[in-house]
């Protein structure tokens, strides 16, 4: 078993949190703006054209663009509102079972911009029509895409195991190679015993996928899921042994038993 890097093992500190926190907030508020003041217009008038070109005030500057750029715009800060929503929830979920590490917070400050930028492959997807057609700029109802862009920003990592599903069908399978995906494998538990009800930490590789976890003949739902780590709550009917964490590419077991007390 390969050495893990020590870089981020420490939990996070009250300043970490802190800054973190109002990183985000401040972000989300900024993005907000952003979305309102790029709205493309509508028609003023039944029947009538909406405006060609809009006049954006953002923070100083205040250019003229184009309901087509407007459109791109409020992808963008939509997708990355998704994100930063998501990584709020899971930053006050760590932060409120202490279990938060260092290692995380990198994370945070990258998932509203892995937000906006799915957000914006979606919005492509669909103006491309390989999902559904779509016409002209003026035909486009922007309450739809903002909501599907901050929905995949919201749901970026089932975003991209759905756009994988869909285009494996399109495109012939990669070979196997030393850069790919690790299988699922279940390095540590922690705690190694607990009552049921109680909350469980399995740490490995290729997690990121995981679905349930096996206590014995019991299921408990994954609760929170990366690639290195599966939470979860010990089930009704649990029984000692060693868990199994399920997957779409297979299931690992645990090297270490879990005791039910």
């Amino acid at each position: 078993m390969g050495q893990e890097s020590p870089v981020g093992t420490q939990f996070a500190r009250t300043r970490d949190i802190v800054v973190v926190a109002v990183l985000m907030l401040l972000l989300a508020a900024a993005l907000v703006v952003v979305l309102i003041q790029a709205w493309p217009p509508g028609a003023t008038r039944v029947g009538q054209e909406p405006p060609a070109h809009k006049a954006v005030r953002l923070f100083g500057w205040s250019p003229r663009v184009s309901r087509e750029t407007s459109l791109f715009v409020i992808v963008l800060a939509a997708g990355a509102i998704g994100g930063t929503v998501h990584a709020l929830r899971s930053l006050y979920w760590y932060v409120g079972n202490r279990t938060l590490k260092r290692s995380w917070l990198m994370m945070y400050l990258f998932l509203p911009f892995i937000g906006a930028a799915f957000g914006l492959i979606v919005y492509l997807v669909l103006r491309g029509g390989l999902t559904s057609p779509a016409g002209g700029s003026a035909e486009i109802n922007p309450y739809g895409i903002t909501a599907i862009a901050a929905l995949v920003g919201l749901f970026s990592q089932e975003t991209a195991e759905k756009l994988r599903a869909v285009f494996a069908t399109l495109f012939a399978p990669a070979q196997a190679g030393r850069d790919q995906a690790l299988p699922p494998q279940v390095r540590s538990i922690e705690p190694a015993a607990g009552p049921v009800g109680g909350m469980v930490t399995l740490h490995g590789v290729g997690l990121g996928a995981a679905t349930t976890v096996r206590f014995g003949t019991a299921d408990a739902a994954a609760t929170d899921v990366s690639d290195e780590l599966v939470r979860v709550t010990v089930p009704p009917g649990a029984a000692s042994g060693r868990p199994v964490v399920v997957t779409p590419a297979g299931s690992a077991v645990s090297p270490m038993e879990f005791t039910v007390e």
